[in-house]
């Protein structure tokens, strides 16, 4: 099968594997997207007891017949979520986040990388990561396995000094609304120039203006851009509740880092 398109399609079929009636043999005919959700499957399953056979370039998955065991697990903490609050943190003042794997396998720990490049001042230790305001540079960063932090990471090249690059974004035209377009209508209303290509946002930092983002009832698109309304002031965001599909209290806990939040009914 495709593999280019998303890994839940891979992760579902492995975790039904173990409970088919001969096992199953998955054979990628292209390269995974989110590959390291893949292995974070295979992690997961084997955790429970169920043994995997992944070639070295994970184009062959082989899970024969067996059973689950019951185990206790404690499911680590969202890099995804957390993303927001440590780009807060580089973009207007010190945030510090807790209960965070930094060895985690999650594709979104790269945003850890991506702030470090930035020039943002990190932090951390072995649960915690504080993230300080600086002056920060322009990335040259390939979102491949991580897609999820397009949106993040474009607000954060609108305030860099110099021209980012964001490629491998391809696949974000494809999740709860095109996020290549709405990134880039969203920067453009606040000021941010911004250049968009097939599978490259190129985003030239600037000081971000006031304006109505139209979040397209999309949970990150929504989350973004209130990083980006933190600097700019008086901006408003449509369909807010969207976030409620991730982070139901998203904008209670913005608020309790010093945020001002309205909500309009």
């Amino acid at each position: 099968m495709e593999s280019d398109i998303s890994s839940q399609y891979i992760s579902a079929l492995m975790l039904m594997a173990p409970l088919t009636t001969e096992g199953l043999t998955i054979a990628l005919s292209t390269p995974p997207e989110s590959l390291p959700y893949i292995l974070m499957t295979r992690d997961c399953m084997q955790k429970y007891g169920v043994t995997i056979s992944v070639s070295p370039d994970v184009s062959i998955l082989e899970v024969a017949k067996q059973a689950y065991t019951p185990i206790r697990f404690v499911v680590e903490g969202d890099w995804s979520s957390a993303s927001y609050f440590l780009a807060l943190g580089a973009m207007t003042g010190a945030v510090e986040v807790n209960n965070l794997n930094t060895e985690s396998l999650q594709g979104d720990s790269k945003m850890l990388d991506i702030l470090s490049d930035m020039g943002a001042a990190v932090t951390h230790d072995k649960d915690a990561i504080k993230v300080s305001k600086v002056e920060m540079k322009a990335v040259d960063v390939d979102l491949t396995d991580c897609i999820d932090l397009l949106p993040t990471v474009a607000v954060l090249a609108a305030t860099a000094s110099g021209t980012s690059r964001l490629s491998g974004i391809r696949r974000g035209r494809i999740k709860e609304s095109d996020r290549v377009a709405a990134v880039t209508e969203g920067l453009r209303a606040m000021g941010i120039p911004v250049q968009q290509e097939e599978d490259l946002l190129s985003i030239t930092g600037s000081v971000p203006e006031s304006a109505v983002i139209d979040s397209r009832n999309d949970h990150r698109i929504a989350m973004a851009f209130s990083l980006l309304g933190c600097i700019a002031g008086d901006t408003v965001i449509t369909d807010a509740e969207c976030v409620s599909k991730t982070f139901p209290e998203y904008w209670n806990t913005i608020k309790s880092v010093g945020v001002k939040v309205v909500m309009n009914e």
